[in-house]
Formats: structure tokens, C-alpha cells, sequence
């Protein structure tokens, strides 16, 4: 089965033609914080525009920062004195926290740093800027010379919505007063430049388009960006493309207006996080950032969470017990790609899979410290950073011979694992050492198995984790112990509960003296 980023990249071509350079774009206001779910519209791009460069093409990825939007609400994170700066440019309002210049670039620069981490190709441009220096100054004229047009196409879907029409005094823009760039109404357009506006303080005034306080409506912006940057690919949410929205309308307005064809689109469905209840928003604060999943996850598997799913299915993502299987997934898909594990079904589909989650592919398989084990081993009050990479090699779960690549990879995913044992694991995956052994009542025949255990560490400096695997086992069948009781004695005696990580490789990966010392129920 053929990916769907490399789908939309042939049907780009067969579409638009075969050209030099291929233009794909994604964009959002910075009206408050930018979520893992508004970063699926730029990764959808992004992915597709990644399987064009992969033929061999040029690709421009625009990511539009609407950033002369105006300031429509006052979040609630956001002190309630912001209200006097409603109807400004979102560019303009000052930063409540202090640190950035203003209210937009507070959020833009977070995002901006987070998608770096991800080696990813992005052009951002901010749409104040642009309108700002004048370079959509002909195509908003063109926009008041077909007002006409506009408002019949508007009007044509608003009619089939059942909605009443516009206004006769409907423009297809608006103004930002000069003086206190508030959202102002127009109420006269004399043919060429200059603009009548009336600002919300109660005075009227004339401006020039060219100046940069003329600012065309979103139904109309839209096509009108398409068209001035040749467009050929922009994702879009259900709410954009659903019928006679934003993007039905825009694809009239394009073509009757711009004298243009409206770029391809793929509906990506919301992202969200398993047990969350609701729609993330930025505005309302109950968001997960990109950077909070670089806390419990290699940019790399970030990546292939939204490449592995097709846009049009809605993503939840587990950061409880569900994100060990998300790394044994990801480890699995990646061995499979490096030949060294076989795999079963759509192997190709899954090799590429991988390809485009990894901007820069490694040249060889890199040490895979399993996530899972990290997960036990941080956990363990002697376990340093260097205890720890000397058990993954004793008990083989990385080479012996280790290069920098390995290690910074190893020293990443123990960073990883102890963020998600504090922050998101469980209760039940939680275990604390006992410092004295539990006051428990033993039966007889189970003690004479812990006994023998301790008799046969007692005999070897090492062991591999399949010898104490099968110790343990034999101890217990030999005396007709039933596994249940056997291994849920051994856990209380150590973590003081019935359940626990492996055992074997848990037991193996304790100092061996106080494991012997504890299997006898020494203090």
C-alpha cells in the first residue's frame, strides 16, 4: 500500500503539472498557545511536501502566521485589563507575561523553537508584516474592484446555509485606525488607493492601502495568499472544508477574482489526549504543547505518531502505559527498516513510514535502550546514569561497543523514562525498594525456594537473564508452587506489592549481594 503523503504528492503532480518548485502551506493565528493539534496542519504539509522532495522536486513550505488577525477575546490565563486591547492586531497587544514584544510573538516563538527540534523545512511569515511593507497592496485593490463578485459568491453559499444576505455596505476588508489601530469599519473606497474608514473612538479618516492598515477578510485572504504565493497544497480543518466554508468559498473567489485554481486540500481530523475530555484550545488553556511531548518522547517518535496515521482519522495520544507500546512500536518499525528484524504485513508501507517521520535518516540502526525496562530501571535508588548503561549492556539489550550516537541516544530515553515514571506512569508501574524486608507470613515451601535462589546467586559473579528466568521457575515447579503465589511472594518481599516489572531482568538488574541478603529475608 502506497503511504498517503507520497499519494497526495503524486496527485499534486498529476494535477498542478510538473514545475520547478511546489508550494505547500499551513497556518494559524497566534491567538494563544499552539497545541499538538493545530501542529497536525503543519506536519500534514510538512509530510507531503517531504514526499515531493523525495521525487526529486523543489518544495516551498510556507507556515502562515495570521498574526494581523485581530485580538477577538481575552483568554483566561490572560489578566482581565486586556479587554482594552480587543480589535487590535493580535501583533500589536502586549505580551501579559512580559518576555516577548508582544501578545502573538509570545506564542509564535514557542512553536517556532519546538518545530526546530524537529529538523523540519519551515518558511514562517507573518501576515503583519506582509501587509505591513505592501506586498498584497494589488491584490486587496483587486479584491474592492470585484467586491461585487465577492459578496455574490458569499452570498450564494450563505443563501443555500439559509443565512440573510450581506449588507450593502459590506467590504471585503477592513481597516486598523492609524491612530489606535482598533478594527474600524469602511464606509468609502474612492477607485484607486485611499480608503474611508470609521474608527471605533468616534473619528473618520482616509488611509492608503499601500500603507499597510487595509486588511482583507479571512474568506477573502485566503484565496487571495493562495494566489500570491502560488499555492499548490494546504491541509485544512473539517470546519474550513466543510460545505460552503471557508475553503468552497475561497475556491470561487480564487478563480473568479485571482484568476487562479484554489491549491489541493486533505481534511486532518483533531488530535487529542486519551482521557482528556473536550477540544483542546488555546485560548482556554487546556492544551498539550509539542514541548511537553519532547518530555516523555524522542522527536522522532513524535514525528511518527502523525505520520503513521492518516489525516482524516483522529489521533489520541496515550501518555500513560500506552506510550510503552508506542516505543516498542516505533523500535520495532525502525528495526524492520535496518533489516534487522523481519515484519509482517505492509512491510514497505511501514519502511516508508519511517522514512518520513526521520528528516535525517540514520545510517545504521542506533542503540535502542527499551523504554519499557528504562522505566524500572530509573526507578532503582542506585541506578546512575552509568549503572544503568552497564546493565543494558550486561542483560544485552544494546551492543557492547557503544559510539557517541549510541549513548546520546541511550542518555536521551533514560532522561525520557524518569520525566514519564514522575509525570505520567501509572500508579500500578510505581514501586518504591523496601528498606527492611516485610513482616509477612511465608509458607514453608516458598521460603525454601527463595533460599535456593540466593543459594545459586550466591554462586555466580554472572548470569544471563534467561539462567535466572529458568531458576526461577524450576524452584517453584519442583515444589508444586503455583506461579501466582510464587511470584507475587517475591514481589512483596522486594517492592512490597503483588504485582510488579519483569522479574527476572528486574532481579538481575539489583545489586546481587542484597537480592541474596532479601531472598533470605535478612534486615
Amino acid at each position: 500500500m502506497v503511504h498517503w503523503a507520497d499519494h497526495m504528492a503524486e496527485k499534486i503532480i498529476r494535477e498542478r503539472g510538473e514545475k520547478e518548485l511546489y508550494v505547500v502551506e499551513s497556518g494559524i493565528t497566534p491567538s494563544g498557545y499552539v497545541h499538538i493539534g493545530n501542529f497536525r496542519e503543519l506536519f500534514t504539509a510538512y509530510i507531503v511536501g517531504h514526499a515531493l522532495r523525495d521525487r526529486g522536486y523543489k518544495v516551498r513550505h510556507i507556515h502562515m502566521w495570521d498574526d494581523y488577525d485581530r485580538f477577538r477575546k481575552v483568554p483566561k490565563n490572560v489578566p482581565q485589563e486586556w479587554k482594552e486591547y480587543l480589535g487590535m492586531p493580535v501583533r500589536e497587544v502586549p505580551d501579559p507575561w512580559g518576555c516577548h514584544d508582544s501578545y502573538a510573538e509570545h506564542f509564535m516563538d514557542l512553536f517556532e523553537s519546538e518545530v526546530e527540534k524537529l529538523g523540519m523545512e519551515v518558511d514562517f511569515l507573518y501576515a503583519s508584516e506582509l501587509y505591513k511593507k505592501g506586498e498584497y497592496s494589488e491584490e486587496i485593490r483587486k479584491a474592492f474592484e470585484n467586491r461585487g463578485k465577492i459578496m455574490a459568491i458569499l452570498n450564494k453559499y450563505r443563501e443555500i446555509a439559509k443565512q440573510p444576505p450581506l449588507p450593502e455596505n459590506w467590504w471585503p476588508a477592513m481597516v486598523y485606525c492609524p491612530e489606535h489601530r482598533k478594527e474600524s469599519e469602511i464606509i468609502e473606497w474612492d477607485g484607486e488607493w485611499k480608503v474611508k474608514f470609521r474608527c471605533p473612538e468616534g473619528h473618520e479618516g482616509w488611509t492608503d492601502i499601500r500603507d499597510g492598515n487595509v486588511k482583507l477578510r479571512w474568506r477573502v485572504d485566503w484565496p487571495m495568499r493562495w494566489a500570491h504565493f502560488g499555492v499548490d497544497f494546504e491541509p485544512a480543518g473539517k470546519d474550513h472544508l466543510a460545505a460552503g466554508s471557508s475553503y468552497d468559498t475561497g475556491k470561487d473567489i480564487i478563480k473568479k477574482v485571482y484568476g487562479k485554481e484554489a491549491p489541493l486540500t486533505l481534511m486532518y481530523e483533531f488530535v487529542g489526549i486519551k482521557g482528556q475530555k473536550g477540544k483542546m484550545s488555546g485560548s482556554k488553556g487546556n492544551v498539550i504543547l509539542l514541548s511537553d511531548l519532547y518530555e516523555v518522547l524522542e522527536p522522532g517518535l513524535v514525528r511518527f505518531i502523525y505520520a503513521r496515521h492518516r489525516p482524516n482519522k483522529e489521533i489520541k495520544i496515550d501518555l500513560g502505559l500506552g506510550l510503552l507500546n508506542l516505543y516498542d512500536e516505533f523500535d520495532k518499525v525502525e528495526r524492520i527498516y535496518f533489516g534487522v528484524e523481519k515484519g509482517k504485513g505492509d512491510v514497505e508501507e511501514l519502511k516508508r513510514t519511517y522514512e518520513l517521520s526521520m528528516p535525517k535518516k540514520p545510517e545504521r540502526l542506533i542503540a535502542q535502550a527499551p523504554f519499557r525496562f528504562l522505566a524500572v530501571l530509573v526507578q532503582l535508588p542506585h541506578m546512575t546514569e552509568e549503572k544503568i548503561i552497564s546493565t543494558l549492556i550486561s542483560q544485552g539489550h544494546v551492543p557492547k561497543a557503544l559510539d557517541y550516537q549510541d549513548l546520546e541516544r541511550i542518555k536521551l530515553r533514560i532522561k525520557l523514562a524518569k520525566n514519564w515514571v514522575e509525570k505520567y506512569a501509572p500508579d500500578d508501574v510505581k514501586f518504591v525498594i523496601l528498606d527492611k524486608p516485610p513482616e509477612i507470613e511465608i509458607p514453608e515451601e516458598i521460603r525454601e525456594a527463595m533460599l535456593e535462589v540466593a543459594q545459586w546467586l550466591e554462586g555466580r559473579e554472572a548470569f544471563t537473564i534467561d539462567e535466572l528466568n529458568n531458576v526461577l521457575y524450576d524452584v517453584a515447579k519442583k515444589r508444586g508452587i503455583p506461579s501466582k503465589s510464587w511470584f507475587s511472594t517475591l514481589y512483596k518481599v522486594f517492592i512490597g506489592r503483588e504485582r510488579g516489572p519483569r522479574l527476572a531482568s528486574f532481579l538481575a538488574s539489583l545489586d546481587r549481594k542484597f537480592v541474596i541478603r532479601r531472598l533470605r529475608l535478612e534486615a
